[in-house]
Protein backbone atom coordinates (compact mmCIF):
# COMPACT_ATOMS: atom_id res chain seq x y z
CA UNK A 1 0.00 0.00 0.00
CA UNK A 2 1.37 3.25 -1.05
CA UNK A 3 2.14 5.57 1.86
CA UNK A 4 0.80 9.08 2.24
CA UNK A 5 2.51 11.93 0.18
CA UNK A 6 4.48 13.70 3.31
CA UNK A 7 2.91 17.60 4.10
CA UNK A 8 4.55 20.55 2.92
CA UNK A 9 6.81 22.55 5.49
CA UNK A 10 3.79 24.11 7.42
CA UNK A 11 4.79 27.60 6.39
CA UNK A 12 4.44 26.57 2.59
CA UNK A 13 1.00 25.15 3.51
CA UNK A 14 -0.26 27.79 5.11
CA UNK A 15 -1.20 30.27 2.23
CA UNK A 16 -2.63 27.60 0.33
CA UNK A 17 -5.16 26.59 3.30
CA UNK A 18 -5.92 30.57 3.80
CA UNK A 19 -9.52 30.89 2.53
CA UNK A 20 -10.49 27.59 2.10
CA UNK A 21 -13.46 25.53 4.08
CA UNK A 22 -10.56 24.36 6.44
CA UNK A 23 -10.11 28.00 7.66
CA UNK A 24 -13.67 29.75 7.24
CA UNK A 25 -16.52 29.00 9.10
CA UNK A 26 -19.87 30.30 9.54
CA UNK A 27 -19.69 32.95 12.42
CA UNK A 28 -15.46 33.60 11.61
CA UNK A 29 -16.36 37.50 10.99
CA UNK A 30 -15.10 38.63 13.98
CA UNK A 31 -12.79 35.76 14.96
CA UNK A 32 -8.95 36.51 16.30
CA UNK A 33 -10.83 39.56 18.33
CA UNK A 34 -10.94 40.24 22.00
CA UNK A 35 -13.71 42.22 23.58
CA UNK A 36 -12.39 45.12 25.00
CA UNK A 37 -14.86 47.34 27.42
CA UNK A 38 -14.44 50.49 25.52
CA UNK A 39 -16.95 53.43 24.65
CA UNK A 40 -16.38 54.25 21.03
CA UNK A 41 -17.81 57.78 21.27
CA UNK A 42 -19.52 59.39 18.58
CA UNK A 43 -18.71 56.44 16.60
CA UNK A 44 -20.55 57.53 13.76
CA UNK A 45 -17.36 59.76 12.91
CA UNK A 46 -15.59 57.22 11.94
CA UNK A 47 -15.11 56.18 7.75
CA UNK A 48 -16.67 52.95 8.56
CA UNK A 49 -18.73 52.93 11.63
CA UNK A 50 -19.60 49.97 13.62
CA UNK A 51 -17.27 48.03 11.90
CA UNK A 52 -14.01 49.21 13.13
CA UNK A 53 -14.76 49.44 16.22
CA UNK A 54 -15.75 45.62 15.93
CA UNK A 55 -11.96 45.48 14.93
CA UNK A 56 -10.48 46.63 17.78
CA UNK A 57 -13.05 44.42 19.87
CA UNK A 58 -15.21 48.02 21.24
CA UNK A 59 -17.59 46.56 23.10
CA UNK A 60 -20.22 49.56 23.30
CA UNK A 61 -20.58 52.36 20.23
CA UNK A 62 -22.65 55.30 20.01
CA UNK A 63 -24.97 56.99 17.41
CA UNK A 64 -26.44 60.39 17.44
CA UNK A 65 -29.55 60.52 15.53
CA UNK A 66 -32.19 62.97 14.15
CA UNK A 67 -35.74 63.00 13.42
CA UNK A 68 -37.62 65.49 11.08
CA UNK A 69 -41.27 66.10 10.79
CA UNK A 70 -42.88 63.81 7.40
CA UNK A 71 -39.93 61.90 7.54
CA UNK A 72 -39.80 57.93 9.01
CA UNK A 73 -35.90 57.75 8.67
CA UNK A 74 -33.40 58.44 11.44
CA UNK A 75 -30.10 60.36 10.62
CA UNK A 76 -27.29 59.86 12.15
CA UNK A 77 -24.99 61.92 12.49
CA UNK A 78 -23.46 65.24 15.02
CA UNK A 79 -25.17 68.10 13.60
CA UNK A 80 -27.60 68.95 11.23
CA UNK A 81 -24.70 69.79 8.40
CA UNK A 82 -23.26 66.54 8.99
CA UNK A 83 -26.56 64.80 7.97
CA UNK A 84 -27.04 62.77 5.15
CA UNK A 85 -29.74 60.65 3.38
CA UNK A 86 -26.71 58.00 3.04
CA UNK A 87 -25.66 58.26 6.59
CA UNK A 88 -28.71 56.80 8.81
CA UNK A 89 -29.62 54.33 11.78
CA UNK A 90 -30.76 51.65 9.43
CA UNK A 91 -27.52 51.61 7.26
CA UNK A 92 -24.99 52.14 9.54
CA UNK A 93 -26.06 50.32 12.47
CA UNK A 94 -29.41 47.83 12.16
CA UNK A 95 -28.62 46.73 8.95
CA UNK A 96 -24.76 45.86 9.21
CA UNK A 97 -25.86 43.87 13.05
CA UNK A 98 -28.65 41.63 11.34
CA UNK A 99 -26.04 40.95 8.69
CA UNK A 100 -23.56 40.06 11.56
CA UNK A 101 -25.60 38.15 13.69
CA UNK A 102 -27.58 35.86 10.94
CA UNK A 103 -24.05 34.78 9.95
CA UNK A 104 -23.17 34.08 13.57
CA UNK A 105 -26.78 32.41 14.02
CA UNK A 106 -27.23 30.07 11.22
CA UNK A 107 -30.05 27.95 10.78
CA UNK A 108 -28.94 24.19 10.38
CA UNK A 109 -28.82 20.91 11.87
CA UNK A 110 -25.59 22.23 13.86
CA UNK A 111 -27.48 24.62 15.48
CA UNK A 112 -31.14 23.23 16.28
CA UNK A 113 -30.80 22.69 19.57
CA UNK A 114 -29.06 26.13 20.64
CA UNK A 115 -30.97 27.84 23.42
CA UNK A 116 -29.13 31.42 23.12
CA UNK A 117 -28.34 33.37 20.36
CA UNK A 118 -24.36 34.49 19.46
CA UNK A 119 -23.69 38.07 19.77
CA UNK A 120 -21.65 39.71 17.30
CA UNK A 121 -17.49 38.47 19.19
CA UNK A 122 -16.39 35.04 18.26
CA UNK A 123 -14.48 35.09 21.11
CA UNK A 124 -16.96 35.72 23.08
CA UNK A 125 -20.37 34.58 21.71
CA UNK A 126 -22.12 35.40 24.98
CA UNK A 127 -21.10 39.16 25.12
CA UNK A 128 -23.42 41.90 24.28
CA UNK A 129 -22.61 44.93 22.10
CA UNK A 130 -24.21 48.19 23.57
CA UNK A 131 -25.66 50.61 21.31
CA UNK A 132 -25.84 53.89 22.27
CA UNK A 133 -28.57 56.08 20.62
CA UNK A 134 -28.36 59.54 21.47
CA UNK A 135 -31.23 61.24 20.52
CA UNK A 136 -30.85 65.09 19.40
CA UNK A 137 -33.93 65.82 18.77
CA UNK A 138 -37.33 65.72 20.38
CA UNK A 139 -37.31 63.02 22.84
CA UNK A 140 -41.40 61.88 22.71
CA UNK A 141 -41.06 62.80 19.16
CA UNK A 142 -38.40 60.78 17.94
CA UNK A 143 -38.27 57.61 19.96
CA UNK A 144 -41.27 55.69 18.17
CA UNK A 145 -39.16 55.87 15.21
CA UNK A 146 -36.55 54.63 17.21
CA UNK A 147 -38.40 51.56 18.41
CA UNK A 148 -39.24 50.88 14.47
CA UNK A 149 -36.06 50.78 14.12
CA UNK A 150 -35.00 48.75 15.80
CA UNK A 151 -37.44 46.40 14.71
CA UNK A 152 -35.44 44.10 12.71
CA UNK A 153 -33.43 42.65 15.74
CA UNK A 154 -36.38 42.37 17.45
CA UNK A 155 -38.27 40.21 15.74
CA UNK A 156 -35.11 38.00 15.70
CA UNK A 157 -34.69 37.43 19.13
CA UNK A 158 -31.32 39.90 19.11
CA UNK A 159 -31.97 42.46 21.74
CA UNK A 160 -31.39 42.95 25.70
CA UNK A 161 -34.93 42.35 26.97
CA UNK A 162 -36.27 43.67 30.85
CA UNK A 163 -38.92 40.92 31.17
CA UNK A 164 -40.88 42.87 33.81
CA UNK A 165 -38.16 41.75 36.70
CA UNK A 166 -35.25 41.38 35.36
CA UNK A 167 -32.97 41.49 32.17
CA UNK A 168 -32.45 38.69 29.91
CA UNK A 169 -29.45 39.49 27.92
CA UNK A 170 -29.27 39.26 24.01
CA UNK A 171 -26.83 40.37 21.71
CA UNK A 172 -27.58 43.70 21.63
CA UNK A 173 -28.34 45.96 24.03
CA UNK A 174 -29.93 49.74 23.15
CA UNK A 175 -29.01 52.46 25.72
CA UNK A 176 -30.95 55.60 24.86
CA UNK A 177 -29.12 58.51 26.29
CA UNK A 178 -29.44 62.57 24.92
CA UNK A 179 -33.10 63.50 24.81
CA UNK A 180 -34.56 59.95 25.49
CA UNK A 181 -37.50 60.22 27.55
CA UNK A 182 -36.34 58.73 30.18
CA UNK A 183 -39.87 58.34 32.11
CA UNK A 184 -41.30 56.89 29.43
CA UNK A 185 -39.11 54.36 28.96
CA UNK A 186 -39.43 53.56 32.93
CA UNK A 187 -43.02 53.40 32.36
CA UNK A 188 -42.93 50.03 30.39
CA UNK A 189 -43.74 46.73 31.72
CA UNK A 190 -41.57 45.00 29.62
CA UNK A 191 -38.83 46.65 26.49
CA UNK A 192 -36.45 45.70 24.48
CA UNK A 193 -34.25 49.38 25.31
CA UNK A 194 -32.56 51.31 28.48
CA UNK A 195 -31.63 54.48 29.74
CA UNK A 196 -27.98 56.05 30.23
CA UNK A 197 -28.11 56.43 34.00
CA UNK A 198 -27.33 59.75 35.92
CA UNK A 199 -23.80 58.53 37.06
CA UNK A 200 -23.36 61.82 39.31
CA UNK A 201 -26.99 61.61 40.81
CA UNK A 202 -27.99 57.75 41.12
CA UNK A 203 -31.08 57.27 43.31
CA UNK A 204 -33.56 54.44 43.90
CA UNK A 205 -35.35 55.34 41.11
CA UNK A 206 -32.64 54.55 39.29
CA UNK A 207 -31.96 50.54 39.02
CA UNK A 208 -29.78 48.46 37.17
CA UNK A 209 -33.13 47.02 35.69
CA UNK A 210 -33.60 50.75 33.71
CA UNK A 211 -30.04 51.99 33.96
CA UNK A 212 -27.73 49.01 33.87
CA UNK A 213 -25.06 51.56 32.31
CA UNK A 214 -24.10 55.38 34.34
CA UNK A 215 -22.79 57.80 32.45
CA UNK A 216 -21.10 61.14 34.17
CA UNK A 217 -18.52 63.54 33.56
CA UNK A 218 -15.24 62.74 35.18
CA UNK A 219 -14.86 66.56 35.66
CA UNK A 220 -18.04 67.22 37.45
CA UNK A 221 -17.72 64.07 39.52
CA UNK A 222 -14.61 65.33 41.06
CA UNK A 223 -15.39 68.74 41.03
CA UNK A 224 -13.48 70.91 38.65
CA UNK A 225 -14.87 72.83 35.46
CA UNK A 226 -13.00 70.79 32.67
CA UNK A 227 -10.60 68.21 32.11
CA UNK A 228 -8.26 70.80 31.48
CA UNK A 229 -8.00 71.61 35.19
CA UNK A 230 -7.13 68.34 35.89
CA UNK A 231 -3.18 68.41 36.89
CA UNK A 232 -0.34 66.59 34.85
CA UNK A 233 -0.20 63.88 37.41
CA UNK A 234 -3.36 63.11 37.25
CA UNK A 235 -6.10 62.93 40.22
CA UNK A 236 -5.06 63.72 43.69
CA UNK A 237 -5.79 61.84 46.45
CA UNK A 238 -9.33 63.86 47.36
CA UNK A 239 -10.29 63.62 43.98
CA UNK A 240 -9.63 59.72 43.17
CA UNK A 241 -11.38 59.23 46.56
CA UNK A 242 -14.57 61.14 45.17
CA UNK A 243 -14.11 59.15 42.07
CA UNK A 244 -13.75 56.11 43.81
CA UNK A 245 -16.94 56.71 46.16
CA UNK A 246 -18.77 57.35 43.00
CA UNK A 247 -17.91 54.04 41.02
CA UNK A 248 -18.51 52.02 44.35
CA UNK A 249 -22.02 53.43 44.75
CA UNK A 250 -22.62 52.42 41.19
CA UNK A 251 -21.37 48.99 41.49
CA UNK A 252 -23.50 48.29 44.85
CA UNK A 253 -26.36 48.95 42.69
CA UNK A 254 -25.33 46.52 39.57
CA UNK A 255 -24.71 49.31 37.39
CA UNK A 256 -21.54 49.43 35.32
CA UNK A 257 -20.14 53.14 34.67
CA UNK A 258 -19.13 55.04 31.72
CA UNK A 259 -17.32 58.39 32.35
CA UNK A 260 -15.89 61.21 29.42
CA UNK A 261 -14.42 64.25 29.89
CA UNK A 262 -11.58 62.97 30.30
CA UNK A 263 -8.36 64.62 29.63
CA UNK A 264 -6.40 63.45 26.31
CA UNK A 265 -3.38 65.52 25.97
CA UNK A 266 -0.64 65.60 27.36
CA UNK A 267 -0.31 62.39 26.83
CA UNK A 268 1.45 61.93 30.22
CA UNK A 269 -1.71 63.16 32.13
CA UNK A 270 -4.33 61.13 29.90
CA UNK A 271 -2.25 57.51 30.93
CA UNK A 272 -2.23 58.35 34.42
CA UNK A 273 -6.04 59.54 34.23
CA UNK A 274 -7.02 56.61 31.92
CA UNK A 275 -4.85 54.15 34.60
CA UNK A 276 -6.91 55.73 37.92
CA UNK A 277 -10.29 55.19 36.05
CA UNK A 278 -9.53 51.24 35.92
CA UNK A 279 -7.87 51.04 39.33
CA UNK A 280 -11.17 52.62 40.63
CA UNK A 281 -13.04 49.67 38.37
CA UNK A 282 -14.80 52.13 36.03
CA UNK A 283 -15.92 49.66 33.61
CA UNK A 284 -15.69 51.43 30.03
CA UNK A 285 -12.92 53.24 29.12
CA UNK A 286 -14.53 56.49 26.71
CA UNK A 287 -12.30 57.00 24.15
CA UNK A 288 -12.01 59.03 20.36
CA UNK A 289 -9.04 57.50 19.25
CA UNK A 290 -9.92 53.30 19.55
CA UNK A 291 -6.38 51.96 18.53
CA UNK A 292 -5.10 54.36 21.59
CA UNK A 293 -7.53 52.86 23.75
CA UNK A 294 -7.25 49.24 23.13
CA UNK A 295 -3.50 49.26 22.54
CA UNK A 296 -3.49 50.87 26.37
CA UNK A 297 -5.82 47.94 27.43
CA UNK A 298 -3.15 45.36 25.99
Amino acid sequence: MASASPLPPIKELLPSLKGSPVTRYQSDFTRDIFVKQIHSHNDYWRDVPLYTALSYGVQSVEADVWHFEDDEVLYVGHHEAALGPQRTLASLYIDPLVQILSQANPENKFTSEQKKPNGVFDTWSSATLYLFIDVKTKGNETWPYVENALQPLLEKGWLTQFNGTDIVPGPVTVIGTGNTPAEYVSSLSTRSFFVDGPLANLTDSTPYTLNPIASGSLAQLIGVDGADQIDIKGLNESQLGLLNETVTKAHSMGIMTRLWDVPWWPVEKRNQVWSQILAVGSDFLNADDLELASEFLS
